[in-house]
């Protein structure tokens, strides 16, 4: 009797080695599963209970095997039999094809509206189980079939992985062959975002039971938040071999996490985003964030499409959780915020409809850091590096716009010139005319000038700057009067920059750039007049004054200068005949100078002085300009070669609030635009029962309200996906409106 329990013992013990061999392959050291509570399903007359011992036991028919089934031949991957019971449950497994059920003749695309959200073979109406079983029959692939028969076909595959292959194995020949059908049936269902969530998450958890220290397949997302198994996994040995995260590893962890949202900017401009997050996330870690490891065990949960393997969870006691830590998290969540806050501008003008993200009006919007050091910027550095070699230089307007391989629109509107201004700067460059300081734009049939390192993107002008610019604008329109520009004019208009004590570097800079696109672009009097009229008589006399120091400062007075000066003084509202007295008198001030009269061929000739070299500093009139000038003349001053006002362009949504815009829903889109507007993401199924309950159908009413919302405002109010985002400030705003 001793023997025989000896032997026993020993086959047991046997049994257990062999037990433990088999599972030392996995990666995970505990298997659980809860037990799952059905909801209500309608009960047929046929429907088996799992209870009943005498029915025969199921079995699985694998790849390349053939059941027929009522008349059907089915290839294999199911499970046909009377019995096969739940892990832990008193139901049969929802894939069982029972072959005692009744079954009514039916097409792979039919009775699809009589199948529960979460099927059972055993449940279904007999039509119902003829379209499976047909689908089946003739290979799995006709397209239009209903997705909860490919989900009754899926349910098998997931118990065949994760209960069958994990209990007892399987080779690996059919465990390959059952990835193959997956990525199959997703290259034919993948449209269904339900199925194609649940696909992706069982390829994504087969690499991590049966192969995770291989690589990871090329089908498997590691962004997907149906999936983040492989990322726990990645992340956990991570942190337990004390690697630093990097900005891939640490933007993934919020994403994947479901106490972190980003903004909308992360989805809209995803490429964008990412680059930005990398730079602001080295700048703030270096290398990377380093996680301690905590002491509790990963722990992965399986969400399974089958009602019958609801609860899976598997632990590896070799690895730390760091999941669940929430300090590290915050680090890096605000980091990405403020990538996101730094692109909301960027994001919101690709939301409108139409807007082009290659314009200038979208480029201009993006940081410094995407612009410059994009390949494209790259290439452009480079050819404008090459232009200023020198320093400033004039381009065509035309030639700059190819060299930043954008679009010449039409006309170059103010928001045109600005968008223009603020591109070039974040290439590290200055534009002139600049719009923003100078109140003259680029035409495109013009020139405009380069100049190295620009303004800065903080750039405050002075009042002085601006002052000593319409100085510059001024002088440059007397000097060209002759159609040549003299030395000592252009000497004079460099002094008046460089002497001024009270203009900063970047202003002296910009200023000289200035005058070196107003010398050699022809400068218009056009536009002046109406705001000239405003001045006082101190005022007039003041810029009258300018125009004579300008025109005096070479020594000579030429006719065509004579005959410009008399223009301006008509415009000023003064009397022509009074420049040739000015001219004299500026002479007898400052020194002799040789007046050409204009009606006469001949030129009345007053001793020269003896030096060529101006005698007259403008600086000095800047100096009475202060001493004597009233607020109306700077304000004047300030505008008086600003180009006429344009019906501004708006980039930002404007809701209009002439009317109600919440009369053009009716009653049941109202009232689920007013849940929407609670929170900024719902899960789709949430969101599904929702419109359910006010009558809707989801599809159908988020375009509803998306074209309500570009109707009112240019702007999107929801994107569409799995979660489903809302523009909750967008939404708030219409609601108030």
């Amino acid at each position: 009797m001793g023997t025989i329990l000896v032997f026993l013992f020993g086959i047991f013990l046997l049994w257990k080695i062999i037990a433990l061999l088999k599972r030392k392959t996995l990666p995970f050291t505990t298997y659980e599963q809860k037990k799952y509570a059905t909801s209500d399903q309608t009960s047929y007359k046929d429907v088996d209970s799992s209870s009943k011992p005498e029915k025969i036991t199921a079995s699985w028919y694998g790849p390349g095997q053939q059941i027929e089934v009522k008349g059907l031949s089915l290839p294999g991957m199911v499970y046909v039999g009377e019995n096969l019971p739940e892990l832990k449950g008193n139901n049969n497994d929802a894939s069982l094809i029972n072959p005692e059920l009744v079954v009514i003749k039916a097409e792979p695309w039919q009775h699809g509206e009589q199948m529960s959200y979460w099927p059972r073979y055993s449940q279904i109406p007999p039509q119902c189980r003829g379209a499976y079983l047909q689908w089946l029959a003739t290979g799995r692939s006709e397209p239009e079939t209903y997705v909860g028969y490919v989900f009754l076909f899926f349910y098998g595959l997931e118990r065949r992985l994760f209960q069958d292959g994990i209990q007892d194995g399987i080779s690996d020949s059919e465990r390959i062959a059952i990835v193959d059908e997956v990525r199959r049936l997703l290259s034919i269902y993948g449209k269904n975002r339900s199925f194609r969530g649940y696909a992706t998450s069982l390829l994504a958890m087969e690499w991590v039971l049966f192969r995770p220290n291989s690589e990871i397949p090329n089908y498997v997302d590691l962004i997907n938040s149906y999936s983040p198994h492989p990322f726990q996994i990645q992340l956990s040995r991570h942190v337990a071999a004390q690697k630093p995260l990097s900005p891939a590893m640490a933007l993934q962890w919020i994403h994947l996490h479901p106490d972190f949202t980003l903004h909308t900017p992360a989805r809209r401009c995803t490429k964008e985003f990412q680059e930005l997050f990398a730079r602001r996330y080295s700048e703030h870690f270096g290398e990377g964030i380093i996680v301690p490891p905590n002491k509790k065990n990963l722990s992965i949960s399986y969400g399974a499409a089958s009602p019958s393997l609801q609860g899976m969870r598997f632990v590896f006691s070799n690895l730390p959780d760091p999941f669940m830590l929430i300090a590290p998290l915050e680090k890096i969540f605000a980091v990405a915020k403020s990538c996101t806050d730094e692109l909301d501008a960027y994001s919101c003008y690709l939301g409108r409809k139409g807007n082009d993200p290659a314009s200038l009006a979208a480029l201009s919007l993006l940081p410094k850091d995407l612009v410059a050091h994009s390949t494209l910027a790259k290439k452009t550095i480079e050819m404008l590096g090459q232009i200023i070699a020198n320093g400033p230089e004039i381009v065509e307007t035309k030639k700059l716009y190819e060299i930043l391989q954008v679009s010449l629109p039409e006309q170059i509107r103010k928001k045109d010139a600005e968008d223009l201004a603020i591109f070039v700067e974040k290439l590290g460059f200055g534009l002139i005319p600049d719009v923003r300081y100078y109140g003259t734009k680029p035409d495109k049939s013009s020139h405009v000038v380069i100049f190295p390192n620009g303004h800065g993107m903080d750039f405050n002008p002075s009042a002085e700057f601006r002052l000593v610019g319409i100085m510059v604008r001024l002088g440059a329109l007397v000097s060209q009067c002759d159609g040549n520009v003299n030395p000592h004019e252009e000497a004079l208009l460099q002094s008046l920059i460089q002497d001024d004590k009270e203009l900063t570097q970047i202003e002296k800079k910009s200023l000289r750039a200035y005058l070196h696109w107003c010398l050699n672009t022809q400068q218009g009097a056009a536009g002046i007049k109406q705001k000239i009229a405003e001045l006082s008589f101190v005022g007039k006399n003041t810029i009258r004054r300018i125009l004579i120091s300008v025109a005096h400062v070479d020594g000579y007075i030429d006719p065509n200068e004579v005959k410009q000066l008399e223009k301006l003084y008509t415009t000023l509202g003064l009397d022509k005949t009074q420049v040739t007295t000015d001219l004299h008198a500026m002479a007898s001030e400052d020194g002799l100078v040789t007046v050409a009269v204009k009606e006469q061929e001949s030129m009345y000739a007053i001793p020269q002085p003896q030096s060529t070299a101006p005698i007259f500093s403008l600086n000095h009139e800047l100096i009475r300009i202060r001493e004597q000038e009233t607020q109306q003349v700077r304000n004047v001053l300030e505008q008086i070669f600003v180009e006429q006002a344009e019906e501004p362009t708006c980039d930002e949504p404007q809701v209009d609030t002439g009317e109600d815009i919440l009369a053009e829903l009716d009653q049941a889109h109202q009232t689920l635009l007013s849940h929407l507007v609670k929170q900024e993401y719902w899960e789709r199924p949430t969101l599904f029962e929702l419109c359910k309950e006010f009558g809707l159908m989801l599809d159908g009413a988020l375009e509803v309200l998306n074209e309500w919302a570009f109707a009112n405002t240019k702007a999107p109010l929801i994107e569409d996906g799995d979660p489903i985002y809302v523009d909750t400030e967008l939404a708030k705003e219409m609601i108030n409106a």
